[in-house]
């Protein structure tokens, strides 16, 4: 019986509330507040996930089959996902121009496309759109074959891709004969002009 009596006793001590500025309050209430940083951390990691994933997921149904892409393809591919509100816009301004009405209808839905396009605009002509760089054949057949599942994202190069990018993406990136090409001629140039000077 003794040992059932030292139970009641502690959860009466349990239960007791202890002073708002003690040690053990501070204690639970650090801890409930790292408890909800925590969770806050975990839901914008995940909200940004699944942005990340509609944008693939738009790029992947929007390739064409069969398709090796070249520089001026993929800015082709990226100027229509950035245009791809254009058509809602319209939508919204025809409905603005019927009647007479005094408000903006569906005004929040116009300006966050508007912020939307002009951020993602901006982005593409500054420092790049997070992107799958699909100028890579395997990676592209990766992102082909994908899934949707964002678990698989991490399978992907993701690279920044910008319109200076994808411009100099050709100098950089030669095919193989077109410096084989390069080579042949500097050779030939170089042979010309030392039978010159010995003649």
């Amino acid at each position: 019986m003794g040992k059932a009596k030292q139970k009641k006793k502690g959860e009466a001590k349990a239960l007791t509330i202890s002073h708002p500025n003690s040690r053990k309050a501070m204690k639970l209430a650090k801890q409930a507040i790292r408890r909800a940083a925590r969770q806050k951390t975990k839901q914008g990691y995940a909200l940004k996930r699944n942005i990340f994933g509609e944008k693939l997921l738009w790029f992947r149904d929007n390739l064409d089959p069969g398709v090796v892409y070249t520089p001026e393809m993929f800015e082709n591919l990226i100027e229509k996902y950035l245009s791809r509100f254009d058509e809602e816009l319209e939508q919204i301004e025809i409905k603005h121009n019927i009647g007479q009405r005094k408000g903006r209808q569906h005004a929040s839905r116009e300006d966050v496309i508007k912020l939307t396009q002009s951020r993602e605009k901006e982005e593409f002509n500054t420092s790049g759109i997070e992107m799958v760089n699909i100028l890579i054949p395997q990676q592209l057949a990766i992102f082909r074959d994908w899934d949707a599942d964002l678990n698989k994202i991490h399978n992907f190069s993701i690279k920044r891709i910008s319109r200076t990018f994808l411009k100099n993406y050709k100098t950089i990136h030669k095919p193989q004969k077109d410096l084989e090409i390069q080579d042949n001629n500097k050779r030939s140039t170089e042979t010309g002009q030392s039978m010159e000077i010995c003649s």
